[in-house]
């Protein structure tokens, strides 16, 4: 009785939280992956509205006369 209350003692103050940590790691893992696609994407967005105003300040200029 006592050899297997050591072993579930050991699993329980040993496995756990080395499963947690485990589990932690692929959370953040694959948080970090989303956010670097999320990042790119607004990467492209804010590129394409820079491009955008750019030819709209490049018309208006190009119709004011000074």
């Amino acid at each position: 009785m006592d050899t297997l209350q050591a072993v579930v003692t050991i699993l329980g103050n040993g496995f756990f939280p080395i499963a947690v940590c485990g589990f932690l790691f692929w959370y953040v893992w694959n948080k970090d992956k989303q956010h670097k696609d999320e990042i790119s994407e607004l990467r492209k967005s804010i590129d394409n509205n820079t491009k955008v105003l750019q030819k709209f300040i490049d018309k208006m200029e190009g119709g004011v006369k000074l």
